[in-house]
């Protein structure tokens, strides 16, 4: 399998200080007290998306956190939103590192940091390595992995599932814990767990004709709005449309017919 290459806006930020560990796990949905690096989604307090990140325990105490598709001031104030009297310190670290996505197969990288990531639907990588490092020879443009994301039907942040979305409706419920106690919007991922009051899903979504798909094209069935492409990769797509409406069904978008598939989810999903 060849090795495939693109350079990435991830934002790095490390969190210091005797706080920190306590903090992070009452503000993000991952149970922080028994891995060494996960994937986090941080949420409000309505339970809404405002952030995914990988994030990594590092040996001195401290986490790095890796947050693609974000600027590092955003990250910034979503992490430190809610410091009062901790003693926490949340560091932009994004300058110091040249940041990559990799994937396909990965080889041989010298004085690299390495995060397998779950994300686009096949085996991938983020890459940090120092800022005087060789870039590698072929760089590959990162349409191509967001490409094969889309065609697995896997969802992203904030693309697919951001500020007015649940993590339940796009396929990240492998990224919340609800066994870890109290953090910020649990009591709203406890109450969907036991209730299952959603009204959304975010499903795969495949132009008729074979048209490229337009993501922020509404669905309609009968004439009335049913939902929205929200990414789009050819004829292929990630949709967030009403529960009711079934597999197979055929709805109009200003691109043509666009049939709603199987809802979004992550691949290696651990149990």
């Amino acid at each position: 399998m060849a090795s495939h290459f693109a350079a990435a806006d991830t934002a790095v930020v490390r969190v210091t200080g005797e706080d920190a560990a306590t903090f992070l796990q009452g503000q993000c949905t991952a149970d922080l007290r028994s891995v060494t690096s996960v994937d986090a989604l941080w949420l409000n307090r309505k339970g809404r998306v405002l952030a995914h990140t990988v994030v990594s325990k590092e040996a001195d105490g401290s986490f790095l956190l890796l947050a693609p598709h974000l600027a590092a001031e955003a990250l910034l104030a979503v992490v430190t939103a809610n410091v009062i009297a901790d003693d926490v310190v949340a560091t932009d670290e994004s300058p110091s590192w040249r940041r990559w996505m990799a994937w396909g197969e990965l080889p041989a990288l010298a004085d690299a940091r390495v995060f397998a990531t779950q994300r686009y639907g096949v085996p991938a990588w983020d890459v940090l390595t120092s800022v005087s490092a060789t870039a590698p020879t072929i760089l590959t443009d990162l349409a191509e992995l967001e490409a094969r994301r889309i065609h697995s039907g896997v969802p992203a942040v904030p693309a697919d599932c951001g500020a007015n979305e649940f993590p339940q409706e796009c396929g990240l419920e492998p990224w919340v814990s609800y066994t870890k106690g109290c953090y910020l919007g649990q009591e709203v991922m406890a109450r969907i767990q036991s209730m299952g009051s959603l009204r959304r899903i975010l499903r795969r979504v495949e132009s008729t004709d074979g048209i490229p798909l337009v993501a922020g094209s509404e669905l309609a069935v009968a004439g009335k709005v049913v939902g929205k492409v929200r990414s789009a990769a050819g004829p292929l797509g990630l949709a967030l449309v009403n529960l009711d409406q079934p597999v197979g069904t055929v709805c109009a978008a200003v691109s043509g017919g666009v049939v709603l598939g199987v809802p979004a989810a992550l691949p290696f999903a651990k149990a």
